[in-house]
């Protein structure tokens, strides 16, 4: 029996035996009451010592060495992937699963936990004490825990959370990314934990409510990560999710209105250089037409260091729109001089300068 249950014992059996004071004698009652105090101040220290004792026994890992957590990674759905602030939001499920042979049973089947019972039962066992390292706190949609009679424990969660992503822009919108969700152990570093991918369970929905990108793939791994300036090393679980941009709306609402603002632009050849004004006010116009839109685009994306597919197109329509107006200019000072030069000057500048920016443009989309 241990100190608690004997202590607890004693008061009890104290209690019962000790027969009601009637007596009004005021003098008396205080030295009649004395057993019953120090029977309690001995089972509160009872309780104050073996309580302890239990706490660090649940979160006693399983075995002497490593304990070995299978995580299996399910992608039920893609909610959103939000660019400009670098997050990404999904409905995911995982699966961990470990052996403890303390939680062996005599049942003939598993013991079934599910939602707020899992979390009463975490507190009388020991679990891997899981943690999101690039997300918040998510929301657990729901939880269930069973506990075989061989000692083989599982624990599933669904969840939906936000979470942080390193994106690499520089092909938006034809860009590929690869969104990262990690996790590791809060309490037990890489010599008592480690966590091992299920390699039959990493998958995913076809089909999700967030559109602009397709999901093509899910992979999983683990590592052993440091955090920086200290020694303690942790197993780490990531699971990855691969996905591709659905360009098309990029090609009709970006590409192909930009296009054929310049090439509308490039009419001034056909308007005579007499009116030079007119010739001007056509490229200003194509020109804030272009800012406008690269304008309204850049809400929707990071302010990141380099250029974009995008960035790459209205920068070449900027310059190609320069060389517009430089070539009137020049047919201008060659009007009175040379004007047989500035015919020729017209037509090779009206048939090159269209070819040369669609093939820029080509170059853009295919590098």
């Amino acid at each position: 029996m241990s100190i608690a249950d004997s202590a607890m014992l004693a008061v009890s059996s104290h209690f019962i035996s000790q027969e009601p004071d009637v007596r009004p004698s005021k003098s008396v009652m205080p030295v009649m009451r004395l057993p019953a105090i120090a029977s309690l101040l001995i089972a509160m220290l009872g309780i104050a010592c073996v309580v302890p004792a239990v706490r660090a026994e649940i979160y006693q890992p399983p075995g002497d060495g490593v304990t070995t957590v299978t995580v299996g990674f399910y992608l039920l759905n893609l909610d959103l992937v939000d660019e400009k602030a670098k997050t990404f939001q999904a409905d995911l499920y995982l699966e961990f699963s470990w052996q403890d042979d303390r939680m062996k049973h005599d049942g003939t089947t598993e013991l079934l936990f599910a939602d707020d019972a899992v979390g009463e039962q975490f507190e009388t066992m020991w679990w891997p004490q899981v943690e999101f390292v690039n997300s918040g706190k998510p929301e657990f949609t729901n939880e269930s825990l069973e506990i075989f009679p061989n000692g083989r424990v599982k624990y599933t969660i669904g969840l939906t959370g936000t979470f942080r992503a390193s994106l690499d822009l520089r092909r938006f919108p034809f860009d590929r990314q690869t969104l990262i969700v990690r996790l590791q152990s809060f309490l037990y570093d890489s010599s008592t934990l480690m966590f091992v991918p299920d390699d039959t369970t990493p998958g995913f929905e076809h089909d999700n409510t967030f559109e602009e990108l397709r999901v093509t793939g899910v992979s999983a791994e683990s590592r052993i990560a440091a955090l920086s300036g200290r020694s303690d090393r942790y197993s780490e679980y990531i699971a990855s999710i691969r996905v591709v941009r659905n360009w098309t709306f990029y090609l009709w609402t970006v590409f192909g209105p930009v296009v054929l603002i310049f090439l509308i632009a490039c009419s001034i050849f056909l308007v005579p250089i007499e009116l030079f004004a007119d010739r001007v006010a056509i490229c200003l116009t194509a020109l804030l037409a272009c800012i406008a839109t690269h304008f309204a685009i850049s809400f929707n994306l990071p302010h990141v260091g380099y250029l974009t597919v995008i960035d790459r197109l209205f920068v070449t329509t900027y310059g190609f729109a320069a060389v517009l107006v430089l070539v009137s200019g020049i047919e201008l000072l060659l009007v009175h001089r040379h004007p047989t030069m500035r015919r020729r000057v017209n037509v090779v500048a009206a048939v090159s300068v269209p070819l040369g920016y669609l093939a820029t443009v080509a170059m853009i989309l295919l590098r």
